[in-house]
């Protein structure tokens, strides 16, 4: 009985984690290149036709 809350346990740990690296790996990419994206502009800029 230990032992399968034990693999809840980290079953559930997992889930949350995975959750949490999702965001991570989705949002702070995401705020830095909203942060970069006018320096992108500028050293980068669109040409038109």
């Amino acid at each position: 009985m230990a032992l399968l809350l034990d693999m809840c346990s980290v079953l559930i740990s997992l889930v949350f984690l995975s959750i949490v690296g999702l965001v991570a790996g989705v949002a702070i990419p995401g705020l830095f290149l909203a942060a970069a994206a006018p320096w992108l502009d500028w050293l980068l800029p669109v040409k038109d036709g």
